[in-house]
């Protein structure tokens, strides 16, 4: 009886892997995208969307109707929440939502250290602050190693300069990166949150920072002092984005009320995503030999690079409007010997038939330095806001051989070498030709 229990237990058990691997397979093969939303269930009734603020109810609809996402919510203190499943990631992407405690239901499956991995995994984080609610300390922690510092619980945003009934006012001025968020939609917007600050991690970059009249504390009457002042002035930031290498990507904002949906479309990869399609490199004297592997010193070197953006769930192509965009190829052996801007040559496709232009191409034409080696096509392109685009190609470059130098008259310093003998030859011929025949001939015999 008890080998039947356990045979009985091993089989529901194989059953639920293999259903889950089986969602899992059928969700990926129809494209969808799967999400989960982490909230705490004392502050937020998720199932019941008309009892929870304009803002978050707007969110979790927008997830499965505007961006399609299959969407499971679990709460902080759920003892199966886990993000892992057989090492494999479960879900695309992450939404973490305030929380009224510090603590989390099962440690094991949810902690600094498996968001730290679901980053590295290529999944997509965004995390909302609050002034008046706190995150979970796992989460704070992660951010914290990620280079952001949110305020601590009741640390609220002001600006007394900038607010219309006690409530801070952010202007268009407030965005720094126009890439991710374009502009608010009636010019102004009402803030009511918290603040962070930020390290020198370069994969950070700001998004909505404060006002240069801005503060966050946690005393509103009192008099102003160090111990009570997280942020100041622009050193705070009210919206912050992360992009991993591997163009992970993570965004956090201090309140729901900058819960926008072009936050949530870049956080979730529907935008500033670009692609290279394809990369060509070859002698201008020889087009049809492409991606050598042997170049000659001297050589006239063309480059050549496709790119695409997704936008509007579509490709299209990648046209670079802003100087400080421009795409940068460096020719390197150990330091860069060649470092060019790309040209704009004009879009193209990316299909053999090319009716659907979804690309646009780039190209750099230089000549390769007078110097041997192993050498690398490296094009290194990290722009805040755009996922990375690097790609490598190693090639060699060889001296000239024995029978590839100029000789002689080819060689414009050889010149006067050239003429020199030139003339020492012209003047011995016209001195025998003078001491034979032009000078005295009189050989008369004398009789004495």
């Amino acid at each position: 009886m008890i080998q039947l229990r356990m045979i009985k237990q091993w089989a529901i058990f194989v059953a639920f892997l293999f259903g889950v691997f089986a969602n899992a397979l059928s969700a990926n093969e129809q494209g969808v995208s799967q999400a989960l939303v982490v909230y705490d269930s004392s502050l937020y009734d998720l199932n019941n969307l008309g009892s929870v603020n304009s803002e978050v109810a707007s969110l979790v609809s927008d997830l499965k109707n505007k961006h399609g996402f299959e969407l499971t919510l679990q709460s902080y203190s759920d003892e199966e929440l886990s993000l892992f499943v057989a090492d494999e990631p479960r879900y695309d992407h992450l939404i973490l939502l305030p929380s009224a405690k510090k603590a989390i239901g099962d440690k094991k499956g949810f902690n600094q250290h498996q968001l730290m991995e679901f980053i590295n995994r290529e999944g997509n984080i965004f995390v909302v602050g609050s002034d008046e609610s706190v995150l979970p300390d796992d989460v704070r922690t992660f951010l914290n190693e990620m280079g952001i510092y949110p305020a601590p619980k009741g640390f609220k945003y002001i600006d007394h300069f900038n607010s219309v009934k006690g409530t801070p006012q952010l202007t268009n001025e407030n965005i720094v990166n126009k890439k991710v968020l374009g502009e608010f939609t009636e010019g102004e917007h009402e803030y009511k949150g918290t603040g962070a600050l930020i390290s020198n991690n370069e994969n950070i970059f700001p998004i909505v920072r404060s006002s240069k009249t801005g503060f966050t504390t946690d005393e509103v009457e009192e008099t102003l002092s160090q111990e009570k002042t997280w942020t100041f002035g622009q050193q705070g930031f009210l919206a912050v984005g992360f992009q991993g290498f591997n163009n992970a990507r993570l965004t956090w904002v201090g309140s729901e009320s900058l819960i926008n949906d072009d936050l949530l479309k870049w956080t979730f990869q529907e935008k500033n995503v670009l692609k290279l399609q394809f990369v060509q490199h070859y002698k201008s004297e020889n087009p049809e030999f492409i991606d050598n592997k042997l170049y000659r010193i001297k050589d006239q070197v063309i480059y050549t690079v496709g790119v695409s953006e997704f936008a509007n769930d579509k490709w299209i192509p990648y046209e670079i409007k802003d100087e400080e965009d421009n795409l940068q190829l460096a020719f390197k052996m150990l330091d860069p010997y060649q470092r060019v801007n790309l040209q704009p040559l004009g879009p193209g496709s990316s299909k053999e038939d090319g009716n659907l232009e979804d690309l646009y191409i780039y190209y750099a034409n230089f000549t390769v330095p007078d110097q041997h080696g192993i050498f690398t096509f490296d094009l290194d392109y990290k722009r805040s806001g755009l996922s990375y685009i690097v790609d490598k190609r190693v090639v060699t470059v060889r001296h000239l051989a024995n029978d590839e130098y100029k000789r002689s008259w080819d060689i414009p310093n050889s010149w006067l070498y050239v003429a020199s003998a030139v003339l020492v030859v012209l003047g011995w011929f016209l001195f025998v030709v003078n001491f034979l025949y032009v000078g005295n001939t009189n050989t008369t015999k004398k009789n004495v």
